[in-house]
């Protein structure tokens, strides 16, 4: 039926616009969803370690410190200077692309027991990883301890170094 001489207006034209908007709201809420799904899922480098918050210095490295006292046959013995930084004291290079140019990402800069964790990639760094890097091999001994801020650590080489921590590592070569 005609008025005034005009034929009635189809939704059809107004369909489409709904259509449209539905689309345009559903293609918003998926890329919401996929901007927060990816934000949850990549959190900040230290909190991926499950060591938990590692200090991350102004190059962003992962960067800690553990003093290590070193004690052969019931005596102190100094730590040695550069660890995993002077080449008869660097043996195992299996962690060198983590660190920066010249020095592995565990080291010491001097004999005062400190050892550096300077590393691009936030990870757990363990003891017998250091030791490796060393050269120190502890396997030929029967009486190996660790005690860590005080407390006896069960398994030297799986210790995870810690920022703050104090560690002691003993052992008998008779």
């Amino acid at each position: 039926m005609k008025h005034d001489g005009q034929e009635p207006k189809s939704n059809f034209g107004n369909s489409k616009k709904k259509i449209k908007a539905f689309v345009a709201i559903g293609i918003l809420a998926a890329l919401a969803i996929g901007v927060s799904l990816i934000m949850l899922t990549s959190s900040s480098p230290a909190s991926k370690t499950p060591s938990g918050s590692v200090p991350i210095d102004s190059m962003g490295m992962m960067h800690l410190h553990t003093h290590l006292t070193l004690v052969i046959d019931g005596k102190d013995t100094t730590v040695p200077a550069q660890i995993g930084i002077d080449s008869t004291l660097w043996n195992d290079h299996s962690l060198d692309s983590y660190g920066m140019t010249g020095m592995a990402p565990l080291h010491t800069h001097d004999t005062s027991g400190m050892i550096h964790v300077e590393s691009y990639k936030v990870k757990d760094y363990y003891l017998g990883q250091l030791l490796a890097i060393w050269g120190l091999n502890l396997s030929d001994y029967k009486q190996v301890t660790l005690t860590v801020n005080g407390q006896p650590f069960p398994d030297y080489q799986n210790y995870v170094f810690k920022d703050g921590d104090k560690i002691t590592l003993s052992f008998n070569t008779k």
